[in-house]
């Protein structure tokens, strides 16, 4: 399989895109260092954002890292009759970060109802779990979810531990309402991710199409799973009944694309045939909306 870039924009005035999610006409995208939910239309443009807390920063400025929550994942919940997103801090540092912010896009031209959960019980559960973090610190990249399941995807781009811990979605909805008694149990699917340059690849998005999980894992020049280092390149694959299918790096001109996906949506799937656009965490500059095939 290759993934190649067939085309890419520059998302002006969105910054540190880290998860993206579409729901009818609209792309909505995260930032790690924004307070602000994006919405995109089909082809890229900005066209509104709703706030999701209070933040000292002003528009268009980055919030210091030492205060954001890093929202890096987010995923579509349908519930009861309602359409919410969920937007999650990473857990890599408590409790600034150990949250989840639930917007209400039953209707996507107008995503209100915005609620703060605190996630810290949840949280501290995952850091005391071997299992999902190994040796290294709790960083929560993705999430997606099946019809009867939350999927959270741990970043184990240093000892390699790239983890996808699943939660009953019963049982999390119900959490949520009592977010300070016992987390719900969990499963937890253990996967090898590939190198570029000598630097491992860790889960940095995903999404669920037609009962496959479809995921990003980048590679950066890192020696810590918290701190940026320059992007050596970014692949996609797919995972069905918890086994690697496969996996594709991603390319421009018959070379690795030097790109940190962060974000994916499946446009379409045709046997060993898959388009998807993608959102692109620059770290400095402003983020990329990508267009990818792969074959």
């Amino acid at each position: 399989m290759r993934a190649l870039i067939r085309g890419r924009r520059v998302l002006g005035g969105l910054h540190s895109a880290s998860s993206l999610e579409r729901i009818g006409d609209f792309y909505f995208v995260v930032s790690d260092d924004s307070s602000e939910l994006y919405r995109l239309d089909l082809q890229g443009n900005l066209v509104g954002t709703t706030r999701l807390f209070e933040s000292p920063a002003a528009p268009g400025e980055r919030i210091p890292k030492k205060s954001k929550p890093d929202l890096e994942a987010m995923c579509c919940v349908e519930w009861k009759g309602k359409r919410e997103l969920f937007c999650f801090g990473s857990g890599s540092k408590a409790p600034t970060r150990d949250v989840c912010y639930r917007v209400d896009v039953t209707n996507p031209a107008s995503p209100q109802n915005v609620r703060t959960i605190s996630l810290s019980a949840l949280y501290h559960a995952f850091r005391a779990a071997r299992e999902i973090v190994g040796t290294q610190t709790l960083n929560l990249e993705a999430a997606a979810t099946t019809q009867d399941a939350i999927l959270l995807f741990q970043r184990g781009n240093i000892s390699g531990h790239n983890t996808v811990t699943q939660i009953e979605l019963g049982a999390f909805m119900k959490y949520l309402d009592a977010p300070n008694e016992m987390p719900p149990s969990a499963r937890v699917s253990h996967y090898e991710l590939p190198y570029i340059k000598n630097r491992r690849a860790g889960f940095s998005a995903a999404t669920v199409f037609d009962h496959s999980i479809y995921f990003a894992a980048a590679v950066e020049d890192t020696d810590n799973e918290i701190d940026d280092g320059a992007k050596f390149g970014s692949f996609i694959g797919r995972i069905d009944a918890n086994k690697l299918q496969w996996i594709a790096v991603v390319e421009q001109d018959d070379e690795i694309a030097a790109v940190k996906i962060e974000g994916i949506a499946i446009q379409n799937v045709r046997a060993n045939h898959v388009e998807l656009v993608a959102v692109t965490d620059d770290d400095e500059g402003p983020s990329e909306f990508l267009r990818i095939e792969i074959q």
